[in-house]
C-alpha cells in the first residue's frame, strides 16, 4: 500500500512548475542530476534536504537564483 502523498515544499512547487513548463518529468530531472526519482521526490516534499543535489537541480532547470532563495525562505 502506498503512503499518502506529501505536500510539496515551496522549492518543490517551483521545480514541479518549471518541469511542466519545460515538458519534463521528475524522472527526466532525476536522471539528469544523477539520483533516483524517489529521492528527488523526497527532496521536493522536504523529507530529505538534498543539499548535494540542489545546485544540480538549479543548474539543470536554469532556475532564477532569486526565485530559489524566495522558495527556500518560505
Amino acid at each position: 500500500m502506498r503512503a499518502p502523498n506529501k505536500k510539496l515544499t515551496p522549492f518543490g512547487k517551483l521545480v514541479v512548475k518549471t518541469l511542466a513548463d519545460r515538458d519534463m518529468t521528475k524522472a527526466d530531472l532525476a536522471a539528469e542530476i544523477g539520483t533516483a526519482p524517489q529521492y528527488l521526490s523526497y527532496i521536493l516534499n522536504g523529507t530529505r534536504s538534498g543539499g548535494k543535489y540542489l545546485p544540480a537541480i538549479v543548474a539543470a532547470l536554469k532556475l532564477d537564483p532569486k526565485a530559489v532563495e524566495r522558495a527556500m525562505a518560505a
